[in-house]
């Protein structure tokens, strides 16, 4: 099992080794659209506008980073695949540039409503819990689509991709 790890641009992710989840060989054709495989896979913990927030509030002195760290070294980050996929959209990129879209998979992973109270906690509110999941694919965006909390997924999600029905190959 591989440790959370802050990235440079102040998300942090849960590695997932290849060995336990391997990435997908090759992209995929769904609905017409052209998915690219993801080279790793990881679970997004603390998603970019929340690491804004977190690296604001360290360096404003309201927030101790040895409190984060702890928070994060506390849980137990394992999780189960729950092979319930869905195929998300941003429709808010329509027009000069391309539509950017996922697929992903659905994990059970009990450690992210836990941390997310404790962040709440240090930063004196209530936030939303994101929906845990393994991004496989993405489209017109290497980056995916953020899924920041349940609101979000159910606002990109177009449709559920059944683990039996496998994409056409390209």
């Amino acid at each position: 099992m591989t440790s959370p790890a802050w990235t440079p641009a102040g998300t942090l992710l849960l590695p997932i080794a290849p060995d336990t989840w391997p990435p997908p060989a090759c992209g995929v054709v769904l609905d017409g659209i052209h998915f690219a495989p993801k080279r790793e896979l990881h679970v997004t913990l603390v998603g970019r506008a929340l690491g804004q927030v977190l690296r604001t509030a360290i360096r404003e002195g309201r927030i101790d980073p040895a409190a984060v760290r702890a928070a994060v070294e506390a849980l137990d980050w394992r999780f189960e695949r729950t092979g319930q996929r869905w195929r998300l959209e941003d429709m808010t990129r329509r027009g000069a540039k391309p539509l950017r879209g996922s697929i992903i998979e659905m994990v059970e992973m009990p450690a992210m409503a836990a941390f997310h109270a404790r962040l709440g906690g240090l930063l004196g509110r209530q936030l939303p819990v994101p929906p845990a999941h393994v991004t496989l694919y993405t489209s017109g965006d290497d980056a995916g689509v953020g899924v920041p909390d349940d609101a979000a997924l159910q606002r990109l999600a177009v449709r559920a991709v059944s683990a039996l029905e496998p994409p056409a190959h390209r």
